[in-house]
C-alpha cells in the first residue's frame, strides 16, 4: 500500500459492499489525494502519540479514572479542532486578503481536523483497552466515527451487528474482510468530508470576524459528531484501569519528553 494510492480498490473481491456506491469523483480542492494522504499520514504520526497523550492527562489528574480521562480527551479535542477552525476563519479579519487567505488554508485545516480526530479516537480506544494494532483497523475506526451515522451503520453490520462494535474490530473482525469495508468507507469519506468541509469553508471566509465564529462553530459540531460515534463505537469506559493500559500510560513510565511531545500547540490539556 503506497501513500500515492492507499486505498486501490479490489475489483475482483467477491462480495465487496463498496460496489454498490457509485465511482468515487476526481480528487478536486482538498478532497480525493490529499484527504487520503492525510488520512495515512495521521495513522502512521498519531499512533506513537496516544500512550503520552494519555499519559499526559493522568499527569495532571492524579488517580482520574477512565471516564475522567476519557472527559478530558474529549475537552481538550473538541477545543482543538474549535482552534483551528476559529484560526481558518480568523484570517478573513484582515481587509483585502483576509478572504483569499482563508479560503487557502482549507487544505491545511483539514489535515489539522483530521490529525486532532485520529489521536482522540485512538485514545479512546486505548482507555477502554482496545488497542489497534494493526493500520486497518485504525483506518476502520477512524473513518467511521468521522463519518457519523452511516459509518456507524456500515460497521455494526461489518461485525455481525453488535451495537458496541468497536470490541469486534479490534479483537476478532478478520482482515480480509476490512479490505472491503475500508474501501466503502474512504470512498463515503471523500464525498461527504469534502461536502462538509466546502460549506464550512466558504463560511469561515465570511469577513468582519464572522469567519472565526464560523469556522470555530462548524468544527466543534463535527467533533461532537466524532465524539458521539467514538461513545457508540465502544459503549462506557471501564470503571477501572486495566493493567496493561495502566502500565502503558503511566506518566513515571513515559517520561518528561514524551509527556511535553503530547502538549498541542493550541494549548495545555485541560486542568
Amino acid at each position: 500500500m503506497s501513500l500515492r494510492q492507499p486505498f486501490r480498490r479490489n475489483r475482483d473481491a467477491d462480495g465487496d459492499p463498496a460496489a454498490a456506491l457509485p465511482p468515487e469523483p476526481e480528487a478536486k480542492g482538498v478532497s480525493g489525494k490529499v484527504l487520503r494522504a492525510a488520512v495515512e499520514r495521521a495513522l502512521r504520526v498519531q499512533q506513537p502519540l496516544v500512550n503520552s497523550y494519555i499519559a499526559k492527562v493522568r499527569q495532571k489528574k492524579p488517580g482520574a479514572t477512565p471516564s475522567e480521562v476519557l472527559a478530558a480527551l474529549e475537552k481538550q479535542y473538541l477545543i482543538t479542532v474549535g482552534g483551528t477552525g476559529a484560526a481558518a476563519g480568523g484570517a478573513a479579519l484582515i481587509p483585502g486578503i483576509g478572504t483569499a487567505a482563508s479560503l487557502a488554508t482549507g487544505a491545511a485545516e483539514v489535515v489539522a481536523v483530521l490529525d486532532a480526530s485520529v489521536l482522540y479516537a485512538l485514545a479512546a480506544a486505548e482507555v477502554h483497552g482496545l488497542r489497534m494494532e494493526e493500520v486497518e483497523r485504525r483506518r476502520a475506526l477512524v473513518l467511521a466515527v468521522v463519518l457519523g451515522e452511516g459509518g456507524t451503520q456500515l460497521m455494526q453490520r461489518a461485525v455481525g451487528g453488535s451495537k458496541h462494535w468497536g470490541q469486534q474490530l479490534a479483537d476478532t473482525l478478520p482482515l480480509p474482510k476490512l479490505g472491503p469495508v475500508n474501501q466503502t468507507l474512504v470512498r463515503m469519506f471523500v464525498k461527504r468530508f469534502v461536502v462538509r468541509q466546502g460549506a464550512l469553508a466558504f463560511g469561515r471566509a465570511l469577513p468582519f470576524g464572522a469567519g472565526a465564529v464560523i469556522g470555530a462553530v462548524g468544527n466543534v459540531t463535527v467533533g461532537r459528531s466524532v465524539i458521539n460515534s467514538t461513545t457508540r463505537a465502544f459503549g462506557p469506559p471501564p470503571r477501572q484501569w486495566p493493567a496493561a493500559v495502566a502500565a502503558a500510560t503511566d506518566p513515571a513510565a513515559i517520561g518528561p519528553a514524551a509527556l511535553e511531545d503530547a502538549v498541542k500547540p493550541n494549548g495545555e490539556l485541560p486542568g
